[in-house]
């Protein structure tokens, strides 16, 4: 069956981008005008009884009201399909077929092919489930129908209830622009002039972060995003509060399940092996988390028993001794200043010798002298081989210490590169600048 459009659709069109799917409507006028004799002839059949009853006129008129007004009511949800678009962004796809919506990330689709199925005689305005098949189907005709099949199950309110869907089946009047669009590789990274993203190879990639989307309701916290970082590199995560970036962090070390998309750490992926991962990732989280009746060294203890740590005692001492916490070794942990907690967080997450390190804002509550031999450290272990990825407020900092940085804003990557390119770019004085720069919306990106 040929498509009614033929144009061609170029990756420069400007998002969102709306498709219909309501051209063909013989099915839907069938159904509408059968129902419509059914719905008049049910209500003349209910308004002749009602004149027939003896009852008060008052429940005659109620009663003629209501006969009156259900059928308007019915076909006026009926055809509610008639004014709604399914809408196509960088990042997503909308599903909406009248009163219905669904958001389906689009690195959640695994493959979108075009096909031709057979659809019952009578319409329906609402979303059908097929159980068996977990299968969502909102076509409007058998125009133009493309079937959706999902990486992995997407839950999705059907009805009064939400329901696992692996596939999708829908119809738009312009199939082939439609697919067309939908094939091109998802601007993931914004670009300024000169291009700041810099592909890595994967197998240079100690993490690989692709499509990540992390969704709560109708709010976005983490959209789309596509990062990877070399084995070696110190990377900042840069962003405003409530930019997403511990989120991101969270499905990073296997806290939060994503939406959508797909982590790599050490060439292994989190939710699918997640005790190689484990075994290769150092993690500090923006509250420190210890058992505060231990003391410091039996905390660090309890830690290397459970990793199983070679020659622990050893590897504990000089731990404590690095970041000065040897003094206070033999005290709870409860007693330390916020400061000290964090040492003592980041020594428990270096005790194995992690080949990726994750820390969230490991700056905050250290003091300038403290914060001097962290950075010093950091640079250390990353000349030894250890990836780092940590998210920042300090640019001074981020500025000092990252090979490279991304920049994050309301869930979206925005700028990725060398502090100095980034700069450059932006002609920015200093990385404060141009992160401001971008994040003010001082810069169309």
């Amino acid at each position: 069956m040929q498509d009614t459009d033929n144009r061609t659709l170029s990756r420069s069109e400007v998002f969102p981008l709306m498709f219909s799917y309501t051209a063909i409507r013989s099915r839907f006028n069938n159904t509408l005008i059968t129902l419509c004799c059914l719905l008049f002839l049910e209500g003349g059949v209910l308004l002749l009884v009602l004149m027939l009853l003896p009852v008060h006129a008052s429940f005659k008129w109620g009663g003629a009201a209501l006969a009156l007004l259900l059928p308007i009511i019915i076909l006026i949800k009926m055809r509610a399909p008639l004014h709604t678009r399914h809408c196509l962004t960088e990042s997503e796809l909308t599903v909406r077929y009248g009163t219905f919506v669904a958001t389906v990330p689009r690195a959640l689709i695994e493959v979108a092919e075009p096909v031709q199925k057979r659809l019952s005689p009578f319409h329906s305005t609402t979303p059908l489930y097929e159980q068996d098949e977990q299968q969502l189907n909102v076509c409007f005709s058998e125009q133009g129908q493309v079937l959706f099949r999902l990486r992995k199950p997407l839950p999705l309110l059907i009805g009064q209830h939400e329901k696992p869907v692996r596939s999708i089946l829908l119809n738009v009047d312009e199939r082939d622009s439609f697919l067309r669009l939908l094939a091109q590789e998802e601007k993931t990274v914004h670009h300024l002039s000169g291009a700041l993203y810099e592909a890595i190879p994967e197998e240079q990639a100690a993490i690989t972060i692709e499509g990540l989307t992390a969704r709560f309701g109708s709010l976005s916290a983490v959209d789309n995003l596509t990062i990877r970082v070399r084995r070696g590199e110190i990377y900042g995560f840069l962003g405003t509060n409530g930019a997403g970036k511990t989120t991101t962090i969270k499905m990073l070390v296997g806290l939060l399940q994503p939406t959508a998309g797909r982590i790599t750490l050490a060439g292994y992926d989190i939710w699918q092996e997640p005790l190689p991962v484990k075994q290769r990732l150092g993690y500090v989280a923006d509250r420190a988390i210890l058992y505060e009746r231990l003391t410091g060294r039996e905390f660090l203890t309890f830690l290397a028993s459970v990793r199983r740590v070679p020659r622990a005692r050893e590897r504990i001492s000089s731990l404590l001794e690095l970041l000065d916490l040897s003094e206070h070794a033999e005290r709870p942990c409860g007693t330390y200043s916020l400061g000290m907690k964090r040492k003592l967080s980041l020594a428990g997450a270096l005790l194995h010798q992690p080949d990726v390190l994750v820390l969230d804002e490991p700056l905050n509550g250290l003091d300038p002298q403290s914060a001097f031999r962290l950075k010093r450290l950091l640079s250390e272990q990353a000349a030894a081989g250890t990836t780092i990825f940590l998210s920042l407020h300090d640019l001074a900092t981020a500025e000092n210490i990252c090979q490279r940085v991304g920049i994050i804003h309301k869930g979206r990557l925005l700028a990725e590169g060398s502090p100095a390119e980034l700069c450059t770019l932006l002609a920015a004085p200093d990385l404060e600048t141009a992160f401001l720069k971008l994040t003010q919306g001082e810069v169309n990106v």
